[in-house]
């Protein structure tokens, strides 16, 4: 279409000059015409180009930020159904435990002829029923696993001293330091607290790389739980950053995990650089104040 138009232009140019309005210098005054038809042309396919430019833009920027919001709910559907297949295990344990206790103190008061057998074995009925409950809703989402996956107790606090031999066996130094009573813990906050710090720590692997020192601390008190990891940051002297990647702020699986699993307890999260200038802090709060008050301070481990 331009092209036909310019040749339009062109043509009716030349019969002007040549024809209608006749001039001292035809070809001169057929240069310049078709100089300024040449100058609008190009002015024009300019504007138009950047307009497809900008337009194009914008429309990435668009498709950008709805990726990234997908992304976001993605990942956090995700981590809440890996959070709650974790707590259905944790929950059904302790039911089944409790059903099964009702049972046998319903039985043997039963044979003692004392009142509170009825009341007993209400509670085991009712414990039952919370367990089909729990089992409709929650059941669903369980993956597909191996028998000896699902027969696989959930780990806790007491797992930390295995996961950090793996992670320093794959050459990351770890310093670990406890402090309160980590036995009075609940399953579910141990499982928690496990979980943070092994998203850290993989964070800590990919990011910093084998080189950097980190730093794990686990502290429980009367109201709390303070989990906190620190790494070092890449070494100065190191010219190549080997197996690590840059950090972003981005909705990574691991960040958004963390997020997750300390809302589940009302805890606070802080995830950024230190204030050193130098690594990467995840320091997170966890509301305990259902755990007994912790004992004197706990082990220090190399």
């Amino acid at each position: 279409m331009l092209g036909w138009a310019v040749a339009t232009a062109a043509a009716n140019l030349i019969l002007c000059v040549w024809v209608l309005v006749p001039v001292d210098n035809p070809l001169r005054g057929l240069f310049f015409l078709l100089g300024t038809v040449t100058a609008a042309t190009a002015i024009g396919l300019t504007l138009r180009i950047r307009q497809m430019y900008l337009a194009a833009l914008e429309d990435r920027a668009r498709r950008l930020e709805i990726e990234h919001e997908q992304r976001v709910r993605l990942t956090a559907a995700a981590e809440r159904s890996r959070v709650a297949r974790e707590m259905h295990d944790i929950v059904g344990h302790n039911l089944s435990v409790m059903v099964s206790v009702a049972d046998g103190a319903a039985t043997l008061a039963a044979n003692r002829n004392e009142q509170s057998a009825e009341t007993l074995r209400i509670l085991g009925d009712t414990g039952r029923q919370a367990m089909s409950e729990l089992r409709r809703v929650l059941g669903v989402l369980r993956e597909e696993q191996d028998d000896v996956t699902m027969l696989s107790p959930q780990p806790g606090i007491r797992d930390l001293d295995a996961l950090l031999a793996r992670v320093r066996a794959a050459g990351l130094r770890v310093a670990y330091r406890t402090v309160g009573d980590l036995d009075s813990l609940s399953g579910g906050v141990q499982l928690t607290v496990y979980r943070i710090v092994q998203e850290a720590l993989t964070n800590t692997l990919k990011h910093a790389g084998t080189g950097s020192t980190a730093e794990v601390s686990v502290a429980v008190d009367a109201t709390t739980v303070r989990v906190r990891v620190a790494d070092t940051g890449v070494p100065p002297e190191a010219s190549v950053r080997t197996g690590a990647e840059p950090r972003t702020e981005g909705p990574g699986h691991g960040l958004v995990g963390i997020r997750q699993r300390a809302a589940m307890y009302g805890g606070s999260v802080t995830i950024g650089p230190r204030d050193t200038g130098h690594g990467w802090m995840v320091d997170v709060a966890l509301d305990a104040s259902s755990a007994p008050a912790p004992s004197a301070s706990g082990e220090s481990l190399p």
